[in-house]
């Protein structure tokens, strides 16, 4: 995928992320069972552009995403929430924020790099058979809660 695609991908998971009920659907599901937000949102956007993954696909962006959810994403968010409470690093909790920003980004085109050429032209699916396959979604009440949200 080219950088036109990433960027209406972020365009779209921006806009997305500003629904209240599906953002906190989306943290709590991050801290109770480590859902990746961007991993779930790019899931539900190709369900929305008409591209059904398989499990292979899922798993192959799973490894390609992983080291760097691992190294780079998850240790600056740990940084930033640590600093949350704490007035003096008001300054870096916010460099991390950008940070951990750009991570996504850098996340979002590991995802996209790691995806098979897209379908043209096809109609929008059921968010389900996507976010089925993300592993952190083991419980099937988080995930029809995740679908439900995204289909508000």
């Amino acid at each position: 995928m080219d950088s036109t695609l990433q960027q209406t991908f972020w365009t779209w998971a921006l806009k997305r992320y500003e629904d209240t009920g599906l953002r906190e659907r989306l943290l709590v599901l991050q801290e109770s069972c480590g859902l990746v937000v961007v991993e779930a949102l790019f899931f539900a956007w190709l369900a929305e552009q008409g591209r059904q993954l398989t499990l292979s696909e899922a798993l192959h962006m799973e490894e390609a995403i992983t080291p760097w959810v691992e190294r780079v994403l998850l240790p600056l968010r740990r940084e930033r929430v640590a600093w949350s409470n704490d007035n003096d690093a008001a300054l870096l909790r916010g460099e991390a924020l950008r940070l951990e920003l750009e991570a996504e980004k850098t996340l979002v085109a590991l995802l996209c790099e790691a995806l098979a050429p897209p379908l043209e032209g096809a109609d929008s699916l059921s968010y389900r058979p996507n976010l089925s396959l993300i592993k952190s979604l083991s419980s099937s009440d988080d995930l029809d809660q995740l679908v439900d949200a995204f289909e508000r």
